[in-house]
């Protein structure tokens, strides 16, 4: 059974990503931003989903948890969850394997893709079934 782990500043937040992502099948399990790094190690998730409460400039901020992750555990990959889209975040990055909006649907089919290693559609517009449509949309009215 693959394993994510969901790191962030907020604790209600992780356990609504938390709950969100067990629908992927997967182990889910979190932690407080500063112990991502060794939770990583100990736990050798297939998953890290790092919430929007990680992008600050303090030394747990989500770049630097990034960088940590890729040096010690290449095989991790690493999801940004990020509050809103905005044109100046890259969409994908060499700090992260993808980038979405807080859309639980959207953040639903990009944990799958990440952790069956399909191709990564990260802007593409989901169906409440969490269903691709092949439509590009960076809105997202189910913020979490």
């Amino acid at each position: 059974m693959p394993k994510i782990l969901v790191a962030g500043q907020d604790i209600h937040l992780l356990g609504t990503r938390a709950a969100v992502l067990a629908k992927t099948g997967a182990d889910v399990i979190s932690c407080i931003g500063s112990q991502t790094v060794e939770m990583v190690k100990s736990e050798r998730p297939d998953l890290l989903v790092l919430c929007h409460s990680l992008l600050s400039d303090d030394d747990d901020d989500a770049e630097s948890i990034a960088d940590e992750i890729r040096a010690c555990c290449q095989a991790t990959k690493i999801l940004m969850v990020v509050s809103g889209l905005g044109s100046d975040l890259p969409v994908q990055n060499a700090k992260f394997d993808a980038i979405c909006s807080s859309n639980p649907e959207r953040l639903i089919v990009l944990a799958n893709e990440l952790l069956d290693g399909t191709p990564l559609h990260a802007t593409q517009a989901v169906t409440s079934n969490g269903a691709s449509t092949g439509e590009f949309d960076l809105s997202g009215d189910n913020r979490m």
